[in-house]
């Protein structure tokens, strides 16, 4: 089986939608939460209280990346970056899942996960693929609110 396959088999395990985005080379699934500790809900109302965002999945030769955007640079209040970005090193420090991430060209504040192909299994596949939503979450439902980011 290829690992595209395989990874398909996974999102499939894992009751995901996903998309293969050909010009990415990249899976694609959109996710929506709330900003607040409480469930997303099916039916729900835009209103403030939900944000969407996509993860990306991209299998390489030797690794996957797993990927996502989370708050725009220039979002962030200039008199609150520095302590938004020492609560974003803290978190990677505190929580052994959450790796938040900069990506310098497009100022975007991210977060992402690898792992190698080799060895690959659904139970680590899993595990580095849940750490982004996860980390998004925390984001939305720990810093922005510490600093009424929207």
């Amino acid at each position: 089986m290829d690992i595209r396959s395989q990874i398909e088999e996974y999102f499939d395990l894992l009751d995901m939608k996903y998309e293969w985005n050909e010009d990415a080379e990249a899976f694609e699934l959109v996710f929506r939460e709330r900003k607040d500790e409480l469930p997303a809900k099916a039916g729900f109302e835009e209103d403030g209280n939900y944000f969407r965002y996509s993860i990306w999945v991209k299998p390489m030769t030797k690794w996957i990346q797993i990927w996502c955007d989370v708050y725009s640079l220039e979002d962030i209040p200039a008199d609150k970056r520095e302590k938004v970005f020492l609560d974003l090193l803290q978190s990677n420090r505190e929580y052994a899942e959450v790796c938040f991430d900069y990506e310098k060209d497009r100022q975007m504040i991210g977060t992402s996960q690898e792992m190698m192909i080799q060895g690959l299994n659904f139970d680590a596949f899993r595990e580095e693929f849940l750490a982004v939503p996860w980390s998004v979450k925390k984001f939305w439902t720990k810093i922005a609110k510490d600093y009424e980011l929207k």
